[in-house]
C-alpha cells in the first residue's frame, strides 16, 4: 500500500488527547450507569415491600373486627368492644393461626433481628424475604377535634365514635435501609 503525497499519521499528542477524552466520556457514562443501578435496586425493595405489607394485612383484615364482635360482624359491638389496653393476642392464642380478630395482630414483630421469623397466615416461614422485618400496630380511630381520622366523624358514614373503626399500620422495613420503614394502613370497620 503506497501513501499518497499530503496524508499523515496521528501524532502522539493526537492520540495521548483522543485517549484522555475516551476516558473521561467512560468514567462519566459509568458514573451514570451505577447510580441507575442502584437506584433500581431500591425499587425493587419498596416493590418487595409493598407485597409483602399486602399480604399482612389481607390475613388481618379478613380476621373480625373484634373478640366480643359475632363472626358475622352483625350486631357490631359497641360497649363492650376490647379496650385498647388489651389489644394482642387473648389467652389460648399462642400462634399466629389461633389469631381470630384484627387487635391479636398489635406489636407483633417479625423477622430480621426478631425472635419469630416472618411467617404467613398458617404459622409457616416466608421464603425470599430475607433481611425484612415487619412489625404490626392497631389502634382505635381517633375522631376526636384535632384527631389524626378527625375527617372521618361524618353522621352519614356512622363512624360517629372511636369503637367504630380500627387502624392497621404494617410498617416493613429492610435490614440495610437504614430507616424505620414503610408504613401501610388500613381501617377495619365495626359492622
Amino acid at each position: 500500500m503506497k501513501m499518497q503525497i499530503g496524508q499523515k499519521g496521528l501524532t502522539l499528542i493526537e492520540m495521548v488527547l483522543t485517549i484522555v477524552i475516551l476516558a473521561i466520556s467512560l468514567i462519566i457514562i459509568t458514573g451514570i450507569l451505577s447510580s441507575g443501578v442502584g437506584r433500581s435496586s431500591d425499587t425493587t425493595l419498596e416493590i418487595r415491600s409493598a407485597a409483602l405489607a399486602q399480604s399482612y394485612l389481607d390475613e388481618i383484615l379478613s380476621k373480625r373486627f373484634d373478640e366480643r364482635s359475632h363472626p358475622r360482624g352483625i350486631p357490631p359491638c359497641r360497649a363492650n368492644c376490647t379496650t385498647f389496653a388489651n389489644f394482642g393476642p387473648d389467652s389460648g392464642e399462642d400462634d399466629r393461626a389461633d389469631f381470630d380478630d384484627v387487635d391479636d395482630y398489635h406489636e407483633l414483630d417479625e423477622g430480621e433481628g426478631q425472635v419469630n421469623p416472618l411467617q404467613d397466615s398458617t404459622g409457616a416461614e416466608r421464603e425470599g424475604y430475607e433481611n425484612f422485618r415487619v412489625r404490626v400496630s392497631v389502634r382505635y380511630m381517633d375522631i376526636a377535634v384535632s384527631g389524626t381520622e378527625e375527617n372521618l366523624a361524618v353522621d352519614l358514614n356512622d363512624l360517629d365514635e372511636n369503637e367504630d373503626a380500627k387502624v392497621i399500620t404494617v410498617r416493613v422495613n429492610y435490614l440495610n435501609s437504614g430507616t424505620e420503614g414503610i408504613a401501610y394502613s388500613a381501617y377495619k370497620t365495626n359492622f
